[in-house]
Parts: structure tokens; C-alpha cells; sequence
């Protein structure tokens, strides 16, 4: 498992051998959270600066908790895990657990919980309790979820977060739709191999980079430069890894940055695009339009006046 760590990490997980005497410096908050119906409960997005460690706590329930942004820590009774964006962990009940941030900068998280014993009012040919019984029986412990590479996983976990964090006022029957779907998946990969295969090392140090460089313009030959290895092979073993080019993958990126930056009214388009290294607001705004189908001024209108 990648790790991120620095010296004053390595001081605080030194010192969870006795975890109730990390020091905790939790400065997390709540960013977005959207009403479900049972079984789903508090499906929320969470906020942690850099240096943020938070209280250790369980759940009685069962909980996904996943990354969106920013490497995290999460450190369990059970293990710890390093989270890059698109990972998550499903929880069983009574597992301890709590966040390490121990980047340069603010993470942001996804997480809701699933009460077994509350299925809702669903009927029973839609099958929800059995997929909840199914759930018992087969998450324990801590299962650890990697989305990259995945398409189906990747595809259902950033449909979870557009739908809380793309601040558009969500039909229930669209969350709850998109919150079946990802347990109808999840399940799934439970039937088949529960391990966790590796990403492909030089891939996954490309990823990083595009991550944490976000607001930049990088060309190929920058990112293999970056990594070590040629621009043919940087392109070759990303796809191979991730099913999708290095420059689609950076431009996706910025597009999820965007979505958040345009609901800040203080900030004009053309303000956004040279954030976020694009060469011109009129190239951002194509971009925005062949990733979304509309064009920002359209998402802004649509989605941020008011709010």
C-alpha cells in the first residue's frame, strides 16, 4: 500500500499504539450533506484541512467512507489505509476508526451509512434487504475499494459525488437511484475476489502528480519528466491502468474544480479558467462543454444562483 508519509506522520502513527493518545487536531467540518431514505443514512461530504486528525470513533452501523480529493489516511482498528481519490472503504459496526491529513492541503471526503436493520419501505421484490443481509455477512471487518481501473466502480462512486457535491437541488429518486446502484456494484465485487489488486506503480505517480498540480499546465513530456520514464511509455502504462489518456484524465480533473469554483459568485469565468491553467477562457469553455454538455455560464445559471 502506497504510503505518504513525513516525519511528523510518522510521530503520530508512532504513537497510535495507544490510540487515544494521538494528539487531535480536527479541524474537519461538514461541506455537503443531501436527506435519504432508509436504509441510507447521513450521505455527507466532509472537509479536512491539512493536518487534520480527528477523533477516533465506530459506527453501529455499516459505512462507506471514500475520497474525493487529496490523499487521506484512514487508520483502523483493522489497518490503516492510504486513500487517494476514488478509493473507499467499506466499515463494518464497532470498528474504530479516524482520518489522518497529513497533505499540504484541504482533502475532501464522501461517506454514508447503511442500517441493515432499517431497510425502508422498499417492497421485496426489489430486493434491498437481501442486498442488506448480503452486506452483513460479507463486510466484517474494513474492505478497501479502489475505483481506478475499475470502470463500473469508478463510474458509480464519481456518480455519488456529483450528486452530492455538484450543488444542484437532486431528486430523492435520483440519489436514491444512484445509492442502490453503488450497493448493487459494491456486492457485486464482493462475490469475486476480495482483494485489492495494486495500481501499476509508474501510473498510479503520474495520477499523484496530476492530482497535486492541478491548477497547472502540464504537458506529457512534463508528467513523464516528473515520474522518470518516457512520455510514450507515461501514456502507455496510464491508459493501460486507468482505461483513459493522461491529458482526458487531467482535463476531467479540472472540470471537477471548476464545478466548485463556479458556484463561487466572486469568481468571473475568466478568473476560473486562469486558475486553472487553461490557455484561454474560450479553450475552457470547450472543454467544459465536451466533459458536461453545457457550457459554464449555463452550469452557473443552472446550478450556483442563490446558492
Amino acid at each position: 500500500m502506497h504510503s505518504y508519509s513525513t516525519p511528523q506522520t510518522d510521530c503520530w502513527l508512532a504513537a497510535r499504539r495507544d490510540r487515544f493518545i494521538i494528539p487531535e487536531i480536527d479541524r474537519s467540518y461538514l461541506a455537503y450533506y443531501l436527506p435519504t431514505p432508509p436504509p441510507f443514512f447521513r450521505f455527507v461530504s466532509g472537509h479536512f484541512p491539512s493536518q487534520t486528525v480527528t477523533a477516533p470513533h465506530s459506527h453501529p452501523v455499516h459505512a462507506m467512507h471514500g475520497c474525493l480529493h487529496e490523499p487521506l489516511r484512514l487508520s483502523t482498528s483493522a489497518g490503516d489505509f492510504d486513500l487517494d481519490a476514488g478509493d473507499f472503504c467499506l466499515i463494518a459496526p464497532g470498528v474504530e476508526h479516524y482520518w489522518l491529513n497529513y497533505g499540504p492541503r484541504t482533502a475532501a471526503t464522501i461517506a454514508v451509512l447503511f442500517h441493515v436493520n432499517q431497510p425502508g419501505r422498499w417492497p421485496t421484490r426489489s430486493g434491498v434487504a437481501r442486498a442488506l443481509r448480503d452486506l452483513e455477512q460479507k463486510v466484517v471487518g474494513v474492505q478497501w475499494f479502489r475505483s481506478s481501473g475499475d470502470h463500473s466502480l469508478q463510474h458509480v462512486f464519481w456518480r455519488l459525488a456529483d450528486q452530492l457535491t455538484g450543488n444542484a437541488a437532486h431528486r430523492e429518486i435520483d440519489v436514491a437511484g444512484c445509492l442502490l446502484t453503488f450497493l448493487s456494484v459494491v456486492l457485486r465485487k464482493l462475490d469475486g475476489s476480495q482483494a485489492v489488486a495494486a495500481d501499476n506503480s509508474i501510473a498510479r505517480r503520474i495520477r499523484q502528480v496530476l492530482m497535486s498540480r492541478v491548477n497547472e499546465r502540464l504537458t506529457i513530456a512534463d508528467v513523464a519528466r516528473h515520474v522518470h520514464v518516457s512520455p510514450t511509455r507515461a501514456k502507455s502504462e496510464f491508459r493501460k491502468t486507468y482505461g483513459c489518456g493522461i491529458k482526458t484524465y487531467f482535463n476531467q480533473l479540472k472540470i471537477w474544480q471548476a464545478k466548485r469554483q463556479l458556484c463561487d459568485p466572486n469568481l468571473t469565468i475568466e478568473k476560473i479558467s486562469r486558475q486553472l491553467g487553461f490557455s484561454s477562457p474560450a479553450y475552457f469553455t470547450r472543454a467544459f462543454l465536451r466533459h458536461t454538455g453545457e457550457t459554464p455560464s449555463d452550469f452557473r445559471t443552472k446550478n450556483c444562483v442563490g446558492r
